[in-house]
């Protein structure tokens, strides 16, 4: 392993004791959307829906960054929109590996290439995201399986080893629920990845009342079928295969769709996320009007108080970029232990 890698790795560490033992009041993880324009429309997704406003430069970006790093982030998550569809992406990028901050880029990968590929790596270690839904385009998503991009990862990947992993992002629905296992089969078999399995569902009351993603009702897993894909989950964790969240994220996942679990997000404190015009938001579903660069001023306690009158009573939509990094901060003991206990 790289200096590179190893110094953001270690960092990245770092960050997380030093918030479990609140060294540091920051964030540890922050979502930003460098964009909403996107290239796709797919049906599920809210966050290029309504009214888009215009971006940030990369400038006033960099600069954010340079905020939540001195208060002591050290993992940043690029999204869209489409992320590629801003020239100036690989500067951010570039911005963030300087820093040794951990950075995920998440792109539904159709405008990648060999020649972005080759420059991304040349900056340093870091994970990229690709959005595959399905093997053909359906109904709610275009983001199909191209054998043509997977070969081109392969072949960046054996010539940059230590500078760039990757992660599959597959989004279920009932629409394509059953094509998971075939589809991780299919991406494995040729490329070495991580997986992150992501139900489209509700909140609290599944069956009863849609609040969150109240747009696509008919799309929505059914408890039941939460309850199998825990089980599937498990079976391909014991093939080998990699997964971005723990087995007990889809446990509890199950444990709260039956009512028998509860729990209180802390988005606003241990994780926000930074929308594309440079206002603080709870998560990608929980707008506020409030600029970032009003924000970070604040102390901790008044930035937590002011951006929680934001929250919805349905705020608790077990997404796993809330839950994930809340669980392990909070219950640091538990999560080794429990690493053992789901396997």
């Amino acid at each position: 392993m790289n200096t590179i890698k190893n110094r953001i790795l270690r960092n990245l560490g770092i960050s997380y004791i030093n918030r479990i033992f609140k060294v540091i009041n920051g964030p540890t993880f922050v979502s930003i959307f460098f964009t909403r324009k996107c290239n796709f429309d797919c049906y599920y997704c809210a966050t290029s829906k309504g009214q888009i406003k215009s971006d940030i430069s990369v400038k006033q970006w960099k600069n954010i960054v340079n905020h939540l790093y001195n208060q002591g982030c050290r993992f940043i998550t690029i999204y869209g929109g489409e992320p590629t569809l801003r020239s100036d992406l690989g500067e951010l990028l570039k911005h963030c590996i300087n820093l040794n901050v951990f950075t995920h880029v998440v792109t539904n990968g159709a405008l990648l290439n060999e020649d972005l590929l080759e420059e991304f790596v040349s900056y340093g270690y870091f994970l990229l995201g690709i959005s595959i839904d399905c093997f053909k385009e359906s109904n709610s998503s275009p983001k199909k399986y191209r054998p043509e991009l997977i070969n081109i990862l392969q072949d960046i990947k054996k010539k940059n080893p230590e500078n760039i992993d990757y992660s599959i992002h597959i989004i279920n629905t009932k629409e394509n629920i059953k094509e998971l296992i075939p589809l991780i089969r299919t991406i494995k078999n040729k490329l070495n990845c991580r997986f992150s399995i992501d139900p489209v569902h509700s909140s609290k009351k599944p069956n009863e009342q849609y609040q969150y993603r109240s747009f696509c009702p008919e799309l929505l897993l059914k408890k039941e079928t939460i309850s199998r894909l825990r089980k599937v989950i498990q079976n391909l964790k014991r093939q080998g295969i990699q997964l971005m969240s723990p087995n007990s994220y889809y446990y509890y996942m199950d444990k709260w769709y039956q009512n028998k679990y509860f729990w209180k997000c802390d988005a606003g404190d241990l994780y926000y996320a930074i929308d594309n015009d440079g206002t603080v938001m709870l998560c990608e579903d929980v707008k506020t009007p409030i600029k970032f660069n009003d924000f970070i001023k604040l102390s901790h306690k008044t930035r937590v108080k002011k951006i929680n009158k934001f929250k919805f009573e349905y705020c608790d939509c077990f997404k796993p970029c809330y839950w994930n990094p809340t669980n392990f901060v909070k219950h640091p003991l538990r999560n080794y232990i429990y690493k053992y206990r789901f396997r």
